[in-house]
């Protein structure tokens, strides 16, 4: 075991009796003065320290990462859904242009001035299948947390 010069600048403590038997005890099995003990108790608990610390930021960066991934997964299908959206919706703008361009319109009639059997179909048609999906996405997160709750038991 090599040990550095290193300058020491004495300092007074006061220690229980019980401390001060502890640090002679380790000083005497070690074969090192008591200031040498002292001093490697001081380096343990800053090694020990920087190590928890370092655990606890990799367990809490692998939990974040866990629960990223399923996000990034479903921002995913967001984006993917809603660009299908939008292109679907850009090719319907197309098709209305031309349709009124063909069709020599003057003005446009909206759904406020007057709606008709059709469009109200299909609003309620629209609106039926909203409420199924979110139903059945009700259900598999219904299903899913009996799931897991069953699982921890």
């Amino acid at each position: 075991m090599h040990e550095k010069k290193t300058t020491k600048k004495g300092s007074y403590f006061l220690l229980s009796p019980a401390t001060k038997d502890k640090i002679q005890t380790i000083a005497d099995e070690k074969h090192v003065s008591q200031a040498d003990v002292i001093t490697e108790a001081i380096d343990y608990f800053y090694t020990d320290r920087d190590e928890k610390y370092a655990l606890f930021k990799n367990m809490i960066s692998d939990l974040m990462d866990e629960k990223f991934a399923t996000m990034q997964d479903k921002l995913h299908r967001i984006q993917v859904t809603g660009n299908v959206v939008d292109r679907d919706t850009k090719i319907l703008l197309e098709f209305m242009n031309h349709y009124y361009l063909i069709n020599e319109f003057k003005d446009l009639i909206t759904t406020e001035k007057y709606k008709t059997n059709g469009m109200q179909q299909a609003e309620d048609l629209i609106q039926k299948r909203i409420h199924k999906h979110r139903q059945k996405k009700l259900d598999y997160e219904k299903r899913k947390s009996q799931k897991q709750q069953g699982s921890e038991v």
